[in-house]
């Protein structure tokens, strides 16, 4: 048995996993010869490393939340976003309803545990890379970003969305409220990877992701007091 915070009311019916998490709708289940199935069939094995087939389609145009799969409506739209997308206000992953999106943050493993490493052993052969910069680090803190728009648009192969002015921003990190300290320590361990991006696009780029940088820590908590 785990010790999970209470499953919101539309993450009940998601299948679990062998250790009893259960497993967000975006999540593909495999078989024994590794084909992705229905998920929750007997014999077959989530992987939470890997997007199911048509699931990111299906949640962008179709409003579905990413981790319970049920309707969004209206604002209640909340990404579950590492702190260096909160600067660029850039994701490869759809929104989820509020209350699922901050059972992630508390739940998860790889958020709840800074120093856990996703493990890239037995990756399907046909995964595909996500779209955009993927800076693969464990961030050590989470952020949910709730706006009332945003917009897909190409990179590359895959796709990004561009998030819309943010209507509230939490903070998250080893599965409680982030500090301003905690924060700001993961934003400048990562922003030196978008600088370099920056750079090889000229000044113009290094400019505004300065401004960015600004603009993000507007976002974060006020600092505690000694």
């Amino acid at each position: 048995m785990i010790d999970l915070p209470a499953l919101p009311p539309r993450m009940k019916n998601l299948p679990k996993d062998e250790r009893g998490y259960p497993t967000p709708w975006f999540v593909v289940w495999l078989d024994k010869a590794g084909e992705p199935v229905k998920p929750g069939t007997e014999g077959a094995t989530p992987d939470f490393r890997v997007i199911a087939p048509g699931k990111l389609a299906l949640a962008f145009k179709m409003h579905r939340c990413w981790i319970c799969g049920a309707t969004i409506v209206g604002h209640a739209k909340v990404f579950v976003l590492g702190p260096m997308c909160v600067v660029n206000r850039t994701t490869s992953e759809p929104p989820s309803h509020r209350a699922c999106a901050e059972f992630a943050a508390r739940a998860c493993p790889f958020l709840v545990r800074p120093r856990q490493k996703r493990n890239p052993k037995n990756m399907p052969e046909d995964k595909l890379a996500p779209a955009g910069i993927h800076i693969d680090r464990n961030p050590g803190a989470v952020a949910l970003y709730q706006t009332g728009t945003f917009t897909p648009f190409r990179a590359g192969d895959g796709v990004l969305f561009q998030l819309g002015r943010p209507i509230k921003v939490d903070w998250y990190a080893q599965g409680r409220p982030a500090t301003r300290e905690e924060i700001t320590e993961s934003v400048d361990s990562g922003l030196p990877l978008l600088l370099a991006e920056a750079k090889k696009q000229g000044i113009e780029a290094i400019r505004e992701l300065a401004r960015m940088h600004i603009e993000a820590e507007k976002l974060y908590p006020p600092a505690r007091l000694a």
